[in-house]
């Protein structure tokens, strides 16, 4: 398709006599605006466990949060329009509100039942992208809470108009990264695209059709019985033409790129998010004909039309971003846009609005290229020592966390670098056993488990690895680092000063880890912090550089 002419496109586009989008009331299109809305949030309600947020921002610009806070934007842009009453009643609705109905809850219910736990390789690809995601304004206008009345009466008035707005901004920001947006990525991480969202449109004009006959029962006025033939006569592809903005052939031959081998291997590994659609459903009901709304009047007031500015750079071959100076994105308007690194799991929500360093963090990660594993057996034995006095005491509710996150990034990065091994490539990584141990915040005890596992002591278990979790702060108590140093023979500095400046560009409190890492024998300590979402995130860096150290250490 990417050969096709643009005569060719010509011939295959809709006869003029279709009914156009366009041609429906207004109050129609908010209808199925609205509709097609709250569809694409159920949608992405029932893969709450499986699509991540952090995911569709990184792949298409934007995710669930967007989509509440261009609901907060209509409610303001009609509360601009209308008598004070009303804008009172629009102002109250503020971004808890509209992330109950993106979410289907409230959303930190949400969060709590789905907990998202990003990896460094998910927030190094978030930085990399951070070119095509949607920059929100700051909503200083919300001045109270909704009651339970205000909320009935918003639902009548405002809630279809504001989810009809909230689309149309969903439908401008694809239409801005058009090249760098592709359809088969987001099918990917999220099951719907471009196509489904027309579609959705589709479903929502046959549910109207089907409303407006069972209201009727068969007893409809000339502009009902029109309503209803034109809604039964609307299909896919002038659906497309409405989400694309163009005819769909067109915009593919344009925008579209060939998809890779990888890209192909991802969309089918995924098919089960994928949305399902009726088929006969989104075929046209009846015979096309003339369409008999007039288009409207140059002074008719009707929702504001999509304005198209020039897409984004498209993604290279390679899948990263164009990076923001050779983007068609003005250098000002990046600079005014520029948003600190995402701190929590949830898309545009930032949970503490740390200060940004000046640095580029896209720059201070991109640096770091996974290297691909030793080509040797390696039969890992590890050693886990959590150093935490309440852990020890048994002070924490569900128990020692951070270890047992240790173990499971180490699981997880280990059976990702295996799976970087070409197909020539029979060698592979694996875990041989795992010793773990939990001792308070004390000098000595640290040591003796640490000579311990190094196979000073007879009888004890050599390790090839062992992480210590815990105590690295700078809090009187937190002397791991210290008790390290009495161990080890060789200090690696350079081992922990790349891994924290790696963390550091994402979470700058990485930097106040003073963990430390050297040789004893054959056996290599590593200091990792004691907070489980930050251990996931040193190992990502760290693990594939400790097979190599390991292959060293052993002389293989």
């Amino acid at each position: 398709r990417h050969n096709t002419t643009q005569d060719n496109i010509k011939s295959e586009s809709m006869p003029k006599d279709i009914y156009f989008y366009t041609h429906f009331a207004p109050e129609v299109r908010t209808h199925l605006e609205a509709g097609a809305f709250r569809d694409l949030c159920k949608h992405l309600s029932d893969r709450s466990d499986t699509v991540e947020n952090i995911d569709l921002m990184i792949v298409g610009g934007f995710g669930r949060n967007c989509l509440a806070k261009w609901l907060v934007k209509e409610a303001r842009n009609l509360s601009s329009e209308i008598d004070h009453k009303d804008a009172d009643l629009l102002d109250a609705f503020g971004h808890s509100q509209a992330t109950r109905e993106v979410y289907g809850c409230d959303f930190f219910r949400w969060k709590k039942k789905y907990p998202q736990k990003s990896s460094f390789e998910q927030m190094q690809r978030y930085q990399e992208t951070e070119p095509i995601h949607a920059v929100h304004k700051e909503d200083k206008m919300l001045k109270s809470g909704m009651t339970v009345a205000m909320t009935q009466e918003f639902e009548q008035k405002f809630k279809m108009r504001i989810e009809a707005g909230a689309f149309s901004s969903l439908l401008e920001h694809l239409s801005q990264r058009s090249d760098v947006v592709q359809n088969i990525d987001l099918m990917t991480v999220a099951g719907f695209c471009r196509n489904c969202l027309a579609k959705w449109l589709v479903v929502e004009a046959r549910k109207l059709s089907s409303a407006i006959k069972g209201v009727c029962q068969g007893s409809f006025t000339d502009e009902e019985s029109q309503l209803v033939t034109d809604l039964d006569a609307f299909g896919y592809d002038e659906a497309a033409k409405h989400v694309y903005g163009m005819e769909y052939a067109l915009w593919k031959a344009e925008h579209t790129q060939k998809a890779t081998e990888k890209q192909m291997s991802l969309y089918k590994a995924s098919a089960s998010i994928h949305a399902k659609h009726d088929k006969k459903m989104l075929d046209p009901q009846c015979e096309m004909g003339p369409a008999t709304y007039a288009a409207p009047a140059d002074n008719e007031p009707v929702r504001e039309t999509r304005t198209f500015v020039a897409p984004m750079r498209r993604r290279s071959v390679t899948g990263s971003i164009a990076s923001p100076k050779s983007s068609s994105v003005s250098s000002t308007k990046s600079t005014k846009s520029k948003k600190a690194p995402i701190l929590s799991d949830v898309c545009c929500e930032d949970v503490d609005n740390y200060p940004s360093s000046g640095v580029d963090g896209a720059a201070a990660v991109c640096s770091f290229r996974i290297p691909s594993p030793p080509k040797v057996d390696l039969c890992l034995k590890i050693g886990i020592l959590t150093v935490s006095d309440r852990a020890a005491n048994g002070e924490y509710e569900n128990g020692d966390l951070s270890g047992p996150a240790v173990e499971q990034s180490l699981n997880e990065n280990i059976i990702k670098l295996n799976s970087m091994r070409s197909e020539m490539d029979e060698t592979k990584a694996m875990i041989g056993f795992c010793v773990k141990a939990i001792v308070p915040d004390g000098r000595e005890e640290i040591t003796n488990h640490l000579n311990q596992w190094c196979g000073k002591h007879d009888g004890g278990p050599t390790c090839d690895i062992i992480f210590t979790t815990g105590g690295t702060g700078f809090s009187p108590r937190d002397i791991t680092p210290e008790a390290t140093q009495e161990v080890i023979e060789k200090e690696a500095p350079g081992l922990m000063t790349f891994v924290t400046a790696q963390c550091a560009a994402i979470q700058p409190l990485a930097a106040l880890s003073r963990g430390t890492a050297g040789i004893c024998g054959e056996t290599i300590i590593v200091n990792l912090p004691g907070n489980p979402a930050g251990v996931g995130q040193v190992l990502d860096v760290l693990v594939p550089l400790l097979l190599h150290a390991v292959k060293d250490v052993k002389g293989l």
